[in-house]
């Protein structure tokens, strides 16, 4: 039987496309929604529409602490090394933390999943006092079933590739400025600052591995440590969440601006830690 040249022209184009993919993401099968995002606030918030973060993991100790993080692989979720509490607990495709399943109106998620910790990974030269390498991997008990409402986040390969962007965007579970801490999964829109302006505004030291995020308005706040600073970008035809930051730390009112770890600089390190601590 003979083979159209059509039709293997299309399969290379294809194979090759799919290595472009994995070359330039951690997990290739990354960073998509299935819902298109709101652009509410955290601070004053409204709640982002369901299942369009499916990378969100809602971190917990079963207590009044709790923080974000973000899904990697199967095996691994991304959090700040500060949110790193004995009897951690993690709740993926988590939407409000009251109800299981979720709804907005008639449009309704599958449960939410629970995890347990195996092993907790912070950064070696994490510094508490000035919130330097603020990172931290937590490897979960059991292999994470991907589905609609549960998703890996991108993370680039390269740092060199990371975009250049005016506007982050942010999701949380963290203090609101009228509400308290909120049970619905909340986002908003921050601008990219200089680094200059949070060492001013916080009279912090900021290293190459912080950036500077907030806005006038709005910005992250107590609760929302650990999560994700994620923009979207358009790779191979395809809309995809690529996580740039981590929730670090900002001025206790919630005013903006807020200092996050810098994820593309950390690949090496991520890499090296599910390598040591295994799949």
């Amino acid at each position: 039987m003979k083979t159209s040249p059509a039709w293997v022209v299309i399969a290379i184009c294809l194979i090759l496309q799919q290595r472009m993919v994995d070359a330039q993401f951690l997990n290739p099968l990354c960073g998509v929604t299935y819902e298109s995002p709101t652009s509410m606030r955290i601070v004053n918030g409204k709640e982002a529409v369901i299942r369009s973060a499916p990378f969100m993991v809602y971190v917990t100790n079963n207590s009044t602490a709790h923080c974000g993080g973000s899904i990697l692989n199967s095996r691994y979720i991304l959090t700040a090394a500060h949110c790193v509490f004995p009897n951690l607990r993690l709740r993926l495709g988590e939407h409000n933390i009251r109800t299981d399943p979720d709804c907005q109106g008639s449009n309704c998620s599958p449960r939410s999943e629970e995890y347990g910790i195996m092993n907790a990974i912070t950064h070696r030269y994490y510094n508490p006092a000035t919130q330097v390498n603020d990172i931290a991997l937590l490897k979960v008990d059991r292999s994470i079933n991907f589905n609609v409402h549960i998703q890996p986040i991108c993370i680039l390969l390269n740092p060199v590739s990371a975009p250049s962007v005016a506007t982050y965007q942010a999701f949380g579970w963290g203090q609101t400025k009228k509400n308290g801490f909120p049970h619905l999964l909340q986002t908003t829109e921050l601008r990219a600052y200089e680094a200059a302006y949070c060492s001013r505004s916080l009279r912090a030291y900021m290293t190459g591995n912080q950036i500077c995020a907030g806005h006038e308005e709005r910005d992250t706040c107590a609760g929302d440590s650990g999560g994700p600073l994620v923009t979207r970008v358009d790779f191979d035809g395809v809309k995809r969440y690529l996580q740039l930051g981590i929730v670090s730390y900002g001025p206790t009112d919630c005013q903006s601006p807020g200092v996050y770890t810098y994820v593309p600089n950390y690949i090496n390190w991520i890499r090296r830690a599910m390598l040591i601590n295994g799949n």
